[in-house]
């Protein structure tokens, strides 16, 4: 086991300072909910229960960061939106609040300290805190404004509100991204750092015309608002976002998390250290996929992007709920190993 902190590790990337191995970590998702005996509803609505999950991964893989896993509809929900939890499963809306669009006026943004389960996450994060502040980095994720509003309005209505309605997507827009400003300002107050995820902005679902008119600008606001707070933001979109890798480097954005739907070695490139790059190990690595697999997988990251630092190994997204121990043990065993080795040749040279 490394006598170094991962927390180390991690602001070495951070910082663009390389140290002895590639800092490397996972995004948990619901899976850390089966090193307990409870239940994903449980840690979804138990802080205690969800921090006892996420210390336990802690405590059986040892990441350099722990990422707090929540689900996506946490502003939603807090906005009026009524989910389902599934004993076993993610949760979900029962009904849309803007099936009719006239609705969008009468809403209002959550207060962070008693609406839904906003309280319930900050509750979370500063009990994980508490528990691996010296040892590990703490990472956490919230909507972004775009993954809001699909919630909000539902995906196909929105994808044809951005031809037949456009002022009213920018409307919402607005609404969504002082939802996330809030949030953002909450959790700042508790000590932590924006960290937007935004799963319905990749190019498997919008194009790039929609990210550069609609998402874009608000992503840069948000961005330029949390710089003013001595905050840097991260980004995390699923899937494929090759074709507007650009426009989400002109955010001004500090760390952007990369599905393994997207090239490592384009975003490399255009970032020409810019940027902190997080992730593209494949996800299906930790459920189905062969030893072999990975550590190909690990190289091929580790050898495209962690010669300029500012690169922390990742799943490219949250890891699938059916994930095996032995998968995910071995996903840091070699990553460390191969990390050492990696900086001990670069080192050499």
């Amino acid at each position: 086991m490394d006598q170094t902190k991962g927390k180390q590790y991690m602001l070495s990337a951070l910082k663009r300072q390389h140290m002895d191995r590639v800092p490397t970590t996972v995004l948990i998702g619901p899976y850390c909910s089966r090193l307990t005996q409870y239940s994903v509803r449980e840690i979804l609505t138990d802080a205690r229960k969800s921090a006892a999950a996420h210390l336990a991964f802690h405590d059986r893989f040892k990441p350099d960061s722990l990422i707090v896993y929540n689900d996506i509809y946490l502003e939603a929900e807090a906005i009026g939106c009524e989910l389902e939890f599934p004993e076993n499963g993610i949760s979900h809306p029962k009904t849309l609040l803007l099936d009719n669009k006239s609705v969008l006026a009468r809403l209002k943004v959550p207060d962070p300290k008693k609406d839904g389960r906003i309280p319930y996450f900050i509750e979370v994060c500063e009990r994980v805190s508490t528990h691996v502040r010296k040892a590990a980095a703490l990472g956490l994720g919230h909507s972004g404004p775009w993954n809001i509003a699909m919630h909000l309005r539902g995906t196909e209505s929105l994808l044809l509100d951005t031809f037949s309605d456009p002022a009213f997507v920018h409307e919402l827009m607005k609404f969504s991204t002082e939802v996330v400003r809030t949030m953002g300002d909450a959790l700042i107050e508790a000590g932590f750092s924006p960290s937007l995820g935004e799963a319905s902005a990749s190019c498997s679902l919008i194009s790039p015309q929609i990210y550069h008119e609609f998402i874009k600008p608000y992503h840069k606001e948000l961005c330029s608002y949390f710089r003013s707070k001595k905050r840097f933001m991260s980004l995390h979109i699923c899937g494929k976002i090759d074709p507007i890798m650009e426009d989400i480097l002109e955010t001004g954005i500090y760390l952007l998390s990369l599905d393994a739907g997207s090239s490592l070695q384009k975003l490399t490139q255009l970032a020409n250290r810019k940027l902190v790059i997080m992730g593209n190990v494949p996800t299906t690595h930790f459920s189905s996929g062969t030893r072999k697999e990975m550590e190909a997988s690990i190289r091929q990251c580790i050898e495209t992007a962690a010669a300029e630092s500012g690169y922390i190994l990742a799943s490219g997204c949250e890891i699938p709920f059916d994930s095996t121990e032995d998968r995910i043990e071995h996903f840091f065993e070699y990553s460390r190993q191969y990390g050492r080795e990696y900086m001990a040749e670069l080192n050499a040279d």
